[in-house]
């Protein structure tokens, strides 16, 4: 398993780099993010990549396939993508751009939203992203900062939301998590009006 690569660089791809190791080039294939910031490097500048190897089939037959990244955190977070399902790695890499930091925070807080807005991810895709890694990658991100966001505080501001939180009462929750669950759902589902509305999309989440 090849796991780390550093060479002068020879070529650029859409989506890849190529790099001279010891007289022998290999491609390399890039999330977005880092194809973008390494194209701003020279030819013959030297790049040192964290990699992970994989053995692509196409047509029964195997095809080794090499991606890289900046560092081992975004390998790191890279991998735990692989773990949603139907997430093959050059879907999960293709996903990557924006920062990774960026990117785990949506996850732990749920924004299915901006999943959606990442190459290749579509409406199941980031329902299933949080489902698979909310509260799995933490790490990734800034901790005061996903719980700064995960704990919204302020007032129901309508009847409906009001009417929802006696509900969300009665069904059990306690009032500062039923309050947290209506002021998050206002903004990642701002076409839930009425109480029912609030009520059954809090527990579809």
């Amino acid at each position: 398993m090849i796991r780390r690569i550093r060479g002068h660089v020879v070529g650029y791809g859409p989506e890849t780099i190529e790099l001279e190791v010891a007289g022998l080039a290999y491609e390399i294939t890039l999330p977005p993010s880092v194809a973008e910031h390494l194209a701003e490097r020279e030819l013959g500048a030297e790049v040192e990549l964290y990699t992970y190897h994989f053995l692509q089939i196409d047509q029964a037959k195997g095809i080794p396939v090499l991606l890289g990244f900046e560092t081992p955190a975004q390998r790191d977070f890279f991998e735990k993508l692989l773990d949603v399902p139907r997430f093959g790695p050059r879907g999960a890499i293709r996903s990557i751009n924006i920062p990774v930091a960026t990117y785990a925070k949506a996850i732990e807080i749920g924004d299915t939203k901006q999943l959606r807005s990442l190459p290749g991810v579509g409406p199941q895709k980031a329902k299933d992203i949080v489902a698979t890694l909310q509260g799995k990658v933490g790490r990734f991100v800034d901790v005061t900062e996903v719980e700064a966001i995960r704990a919204p505080s302020g007032p129901p501001e309508s009847d409906a939301e009001e009417q929802a939180l006696l509900v969300l009462e009665q069904l059990g929750m306690n009032r500062q998590d039923a309050l947290t669950a209506v002021l998050r759902l206002r903004e990642t589902h701002p076409e839930a009006k009425t109480a029912d509305e609030i009520v059954k999309s809090v527990f579809r989440r």
